[in-house]
C-alpha cells in the first residue's frame, strides 16, 4: 500500500473559499501531516474518510465545547448554526449536522441531518450574526457513551456559499444507557 503526504493547511481552505478550484487528488490513502493519521481520498465523492469509515474533518474545525448538555435516548437535541452574512440573496443552502464520534481517526458520523434554507440580499455588513438554521435530531436507543461531539457544516446554493465546518468536542453526556448510582450509603440504623 502506497501511503502519500497529504498537504492540508488552513491555506488551501482559503483558496478554496476564494472560489479557486480545489487540488487535484487521486483516490487512495494519504497521511495528514499534522496528525500523523491515515485517511483515504474518494474522488467519486471529493471527501476524505477515516480508517474507521468516518468522514475526515482537519483538526482546525472542532473546538473544545463551552457547555455540555445531558441527553438520553428518546429526548430532542435541537443544533443552531448562525453566522454573519453579506452578499447576494441566496436559495438552496445546505445545513449539515451531525453528532458522533471525534477522536484519533477523524470523524466518525453517528446521526446525520439536514436541511435547506435561503438567505436575502444583505448590503450592510451587520453587527451581529444575521443568519441562523437549526435541525432537531431525537435521540435513538441504541446511542453510544461516545457519541458526545458535534459539527455543522454549509456548504452550495444559488449563486452558491463556500464550504463552512465548525464542530464541538465533547458537547453532550450521553445518559440514561448504563446504570448510575451515587452518593451509596447507610442512610439509618437504629435498635428497634
Amino acid at each position: 500500500m502506497e501511503l502519500k503526504t497529504l498537504a492540508l493547511d488552513l491555506g488551501v481552505v482559503r483558496v478554496l473559499q476564494d472560489g479557486a478550484d480545489p487540488p487535484e487528488y487521486v483516490a487512495g490513502w494519504y497521511i495528514d501531516p499534522q496528525t500523523g493519521q491515515r485517511i483515504f481520498y474518494d474522488p467519486n465523492t471529493q471527501k476524505f474518510y477515516t480508517m474507521a469509515g468516518g468522514v475526515y474533518i482537519p483538526l482546525g474545525y472542532m473546538n473544545p465545547a463551552p457547555k455540555q448538555v445531558a441527553v438520553a435516548p428518546g429526548d430532542k437535541l435541537k443544533i443552531t448554526l448562525s453566522f454573519k452574512y453579506t452578499g447576494p440573496a441566496q436559495t438552496g443552502i445546505t445545513g449539515y449536522y451531525c453528532v458522533g464520534v471525534y477522536g484519533a481517526f477523524g470523524f466518525n458520523e453517528q446521526m446525520v441531518g439536514q436541511t435547506t434554507f435561503n438567505i436575502p440580499l444583505v448590503t450592510t455588513p451587520p453587527s451581529t450574526p444575521n443568519v441562523t438554521d437549526s435541525y432537531t435530531f431525537t435521540i435513538p436507543a441504541g446511542i453510544g457513551t461516545d457519541w458526545d461531539d458535534i459539527y455543522v457544516k454549509i456548504f452550495g446554493g444559488s449563486p452558491g456559499v463556500p464550504q463552512n465546518l465548525f464542530g464541538y468536542e465533547n458537547a453532550l453526556v450521553i445518559a440514561g444507557i448504563q446504570p448510575n448510582i451515587t452518593e451509596f450509603k447507610i442512610a439509618d440504623f437504629a435498635k428497634v
